[in-house]
């Protein structure tokens, strides 16, 4: 397959700790780097191994022979730079969250359609080692119907409980219903402390299957903050941390451990999601975490967002 042409817009350290070295892992050619700090693009460019770079990103665009660009930056700052890339022509890869809101994200998937072009959201941990698999034994007949899911996803603080719901638990908001499909139906519980929240989320989801979604930012940074379980008809799946998988069955227990470069958490389903990318341009199909695929987690989140404001009291 021959690489996509890529810029990169954003030399940020989250850029550069996470999609720039994912780079080497997917069918990409990147072509030239641009951020307004003209350090930070220089640095860029030394490390991942193309020589141009620029502060104009519009200056980028003439000078250089693009199908795609990854912009990487804050949903908020972002969100017109996207609209304009698509309108320019160009193919679009971003991190989470595809928007500041439910409506810019409406307004992206639109302009998406409208361009004919692919957006697409890197929720990574839709493929990492753990939650594939989970796919993959999910299809079996064994595994039978999937009757309920539990997700664990708990950090460190963070400066607003609004962000941290749409910057660390939307990755829940997305993989629960990468799992189990479309969410029909929340309850939720809030809880806050000191500024930070913990939520309780039940969900039913339209294929009947229920599940919770535990939601915290009163733990540690740098542990493990990801469990999911995944209960069939007499079978049942445990991923710690995405790479710890434990598939439960009658016949036997098959448990595994990842020690490949995808465990290391900076690359941990980055490398799989540009590839992703890559196969659905050349393919001309919507990706995986396509703009329109992911709108369904910006409605979990605005509807997790709007009920933490008000609860339903039970007569005892």
């Amino acid at each position: 397959m021959e690489p996509l042409r890529v810029g990169f817009i954003g030399a940020g350290g989250f850029a550069r700790h996470t999609i720039y070295p994912a780079l080497h892992l997917a069918p990409v050619a990147l072509q030239a780097v641009c951020d307004m700090d003209e350090a930070k693009a220089k640095d860029a460019v030394g490390k991942f191994g193309t020589g141009r770079w620029y502060t104009d990103r519009h200056k980028m665009w003439e000078q250089e022979d693009l199908e795609a660009l990854i912009i990487s930056m804050r949903p908020d700052p972002r969100q017109s730079l996207v609209r304009e890339a698509l309108e320019a022509g160009y193919h679009v890869f971003v991190p989470k969250p595809p928007a500041p809101s439910l409506a810019d994200a409406t307004e992206l998937a639109e302009t998406a359609d409208q361009a004919g072009k692919t957006l697409m959201i890197n929720f990574q941990r839709r493929f990492s080692l753990g939650v594939s698999r989970a796919k993959e034994i999910m299809a079996q007949e064994s595994f039978g119907q999937l009757t309920q899911l539990f997700c664990s996803f708990c950090s460190g603080t963070y400066p607003t409980v609004q962000w941290y719901l749409l910057d660390f638990a939307i990755h829940h908001f997305d993989i629960a219903q990468y799992i189990a499909g479309p969410a029909k139906e929340i309850a939720v519980f809030h809880n806050e402390v000191g500024g930070q929240g913990a939520f309780a989320v039940a969900v039913e989801f339209e294929n009947g299957a229920v599940g919770n979604l535990q939601l915290n930012s009163q733990r540690l940074w740098q542990r493990n903050y990801d469990r999911i379980e995944i209960t069939g008809q007499g079978e049942y799946i445990v991923l710690d941390g995405l790479w710890e998988i434990a598939h439960y069955a009658e016949s036997e227990n098959v448990f595994t451990d990842n020690y490949s470069d995808q465990r290391n958490g900076e690359l941990t389903g980055d490398g799989h999601s540009l590839t992703e990318f890559v196969n659905a341009i050349r393919e001309n199909r919507e990706p995986i975490a396509s703009i329109n695929d992911c709108l369904k987690s910006m409605r979990l989140y605005e509807a997790v967002l709007e009920k933490r404001k008000g609860v339903i009291t039970l007569n005892g």
